[in-house]
């Protein structure tokens, strides 16, 4: 059964392209990924989607490669086939000294042999937990974050990418996206 539509820049509407081109804009792209693809029928929900994009990725004072690396272990906690494979290619291209093996690494709380910074590890490991169990998260897991140097703002930074990350995994899970030609899976097929 079908569960979505792939509209294509050159068939998407003018009010779909101009979207897709805020995204190419933005990114720095070349090519439209799939996930807005699959929501380019419905430009409003693809102005939805997009805009709450931009506000968590795209802004914000984070280091880019770790929002990358938060929405990457967020997306392997919950399964996402699609969400996983696409952070782990971003991940991957923001640092070229990372080497896929090691990616998987980062979804195991801390597991330090990515060599990664302290307050990095700290930010993994409570994207995890709350992608667990966000009910169960204690003051001690915000404490944590604080010890780590990160500042309030930077914490309600993290929890925006790890519900950005909880949305789209459900998304492209739901409509069971294909993979972009260009992203190697981490997961496997359901």
């Amino acid at each position: 059964m079908k569960r979505y539509e792939l509209v294509g820049y050159d068939e998407a509407s003018p009010a779909t392209r101009l979207i897709y081109d805020d995204y190419l804009r933005s990114t720095g792209s070349i090519e439209v990924p799939y996930w807005l693809q699959s929501l380019g029928a419905t430009p409003d929900l693809l102005s939805a989607y997009w805009e709450r994009t931009k506000g968590s990725l795209l802004h914000g004072s984070l280091p880019m490669i770790l929002k990358e690396m938060v929405i990457f272990v967020v997306s392997v906690e919950n399964g996402s086939r699609y969400c996983s494979a696409c952070h782990a290619h971003a991940v991957l291209s923001l640092d070229p000294s990372l080497k896929f093996d090691q990616l998987m690494s980062l979804t195991v709380p801390g597991d330090a042999s990515a060599g990664l910074p302290p307050s990095y590890r700290a930010a993994l490991d409570f994207a995890v937990a709350a992608a667990q169990n966000a009910n169960g998260l204690d003051d001690a897991a915000f404490e944590r974050l604080h010890e780590a140097d990160f500042s309030d703002e930077e914490v309600l930074e993290l929890l925006s990418l790890v519900n950005l990350a909880v949305m789209f995994n459900s998304y492209t899970s739901t409509a069971r996206l294909p993979l972009d030609p260009d992203y190697r899976p981490v997961l496997d097929e359901v």
